[in-house]
């Protein structure tokens, strides 16, 4: 026996023992892991993402060229906008101006309405009151001229009786 444990002694002691055992690890992990999938999942996803990397760098090649085709005329076309920019606001001031000047002359022709009512409102008053001092002046005079001939008074009344019998 003591000859079996001198072999076996040696066998593990022995490197190609010892490198058997390992492989022998490594295959029973091997085949436990799966590592050949793993790996060909690891070579998809790497080949899946440099695809997509391709199919990115070729969108955004196609994106830059539209975008700098896009921008080719932008000069000419922000000049085009501030020309019709302001060709719209001349056209709105115009506009504005000829309202305002309607609207002042509509003003000014309502002022003159107004001044010539008022006018004719205080001259119609204006005439009323002289009208009434007017007579006003004349009953005085009429009174103080009956009062200092009073044959006068007998004669206008003699006129106005003959005037009823007319009438």
């Amino acid at each position: 026996m003591n000859e079996l444990l001198n072999f076996w002694n040696l066998i593990v002691e022995s490197n190609t023992f010892n490198f058997v055992v390992l492989i022998l690890i490594f295959a029973i992990l091997f085949k436990k892991i799966n590592l050949a999938d793993t790996i060909d999942k690891i070579r998809l996803d790497i080949v899946n993402t440099i695809d997509n990397a391709k199919k990115e760098q070729s969108d955004a090649k196609t994106k830059l060229a539209g975008a700098q085709k896009a921008i080719e005329h932008i000069d000419e076309d922000i000049k085009d906008r501030l020309n019709e920019a302001s060709k719209r606001a001349e056209g709105i001031s115009k506009q504005i101006f000829e309202n305002t000047d309607a609207q002042v002359k509509l003003i000014e022709k309502n002022i003159e309405r107004v001044i010539t009512a008022e006018e004719k409102t205080l001259s119609a008053q204006m005439s009323s009151k002289t009208l009434q001092t007017s007579v006003a002046l004349a009953q005085e005079q009429i009174k103080h001229m009956l009062e200092n001939n009073p044959e006068l008074h007998n004669r206008y009344i003699d006129e106005s009786i003959d005037n009823i019998d007319k009438v």
